[in-house]
């Protein structure tokens, strides 16, 4: 996202691969303290820092991902720049803790799921394409439509992680399945489920409260919630959020950049 933002201005080669290779950094650090929070196992099919080398080191190893990442973005963006990547960093801490707070509430509205995955994971997708056309030195009007893009793209993509969460036989994620609800973390497809059907609002809050917890019980929960139609729900906001970025798309210059995009937009799919 950093790369071909800066392709609609023009930068140089090795700062635009330092910068990108920074982002990259961020985020990697992001997702190590994420599957602490998680207790994740599981990353694209390979045991996770926390797994192999403990709490302790994984969170040491984000944070000094962190501070790599931000040092190598202070000899490359201008200072005014930076704050970018700061607020980005600063968005992500203030998303993880609202998924925190909402652990194990039923009631969580749909605003409120969105206003979640925007800070977790949007963010950081906006905040590499405005890096990327802003060090670029792009025209307000395509790092602002870039931006927006991004944002749009990240809220494709965390629906379509939370989405895929909820299918058994999704071995290309290369994670573990079934994780949010476990851990009671309520996604689109569980919020609509408990919204409109008592019976799998209540299953969902009893298996919460148990003490002995079982497969079978998560299992057939999933299974209810499969055919509720919050996963029809979840296909629709996702198709919502894929025309808003399409719509940005439409504002960019014509030319291999803009190609470039709209194959990404396109290849992210359920």
């Amino acid at each position: 996202m950093v790369i071909v933002s800066s392709y609609f201005g023009k930068i140089q080669q090795d700062k635009l691969i330092k910068l990108a290779s920074a982002i990259e950094l961020l985020h990697t650090a992001t997702l190590i303290h994420d599957d602490v929070l998680d207790y994740s196992p599981y990353r694209r099919n390979r045991e996770t820092v926390y797994k192999k080398y403990g709490r302790d080191m994984a969170i040491y190893c984000g944070d000094f991902l962190y501070t790599k990442a931000l040092l190598m973005l202070a000899g490359i963006a201008p200072a005014n720049k930076l704050t970018i990547a700061a607020k980005a960093v600063k968005t992500i801490c203030e998303g993880e803790v609202d998924q925190y707070r909402d652990k194990y509430v039923m009631n969580l509205s749909v605003p409120s799921y969105l206003k979640r995955i925007s800070r977790k994971t949007a963010v950081l997708f906006a905040a590499s394409c405005a890096l990327g056309a802003s060090c670029a030195k792009c025209n307000p009007r395509i790092t602002n439509s870039l931006s927006k893009l991004g944002f749009y793209y990240g809220v494709m993509f965390q629906m379509i992680d939370d989405y895929r969460d909820y299918k058994n036989d999704d071995q290309e994620w290369g994670k573990p399945v079934f994780n949010d609800l476990s851990k009671g973390i309520l996604t689109l497809p569980g919020i609509y489920a408990c919204k409109n059907n008592k019976e799998i609002y209540e299953k969902v809050e009893n298996y919460w409260r148990s003490d002995n917890k079982t497969n079978e019980e998560l299992h057939n929960i999933i299974s209810l919630i499969c055919s509720s139609g919050g996963m029809e729900y979840t296909e629709n906001y996702i198709q919502r959020y894929r025309q808003k970025a399409f719509r940005e798309i439409e504002n960019l210059p014509k030319g291999e950049a803009r190609d470039i995009l709209a194959d990404l937009i396109n290849k992210l799919h359920i």
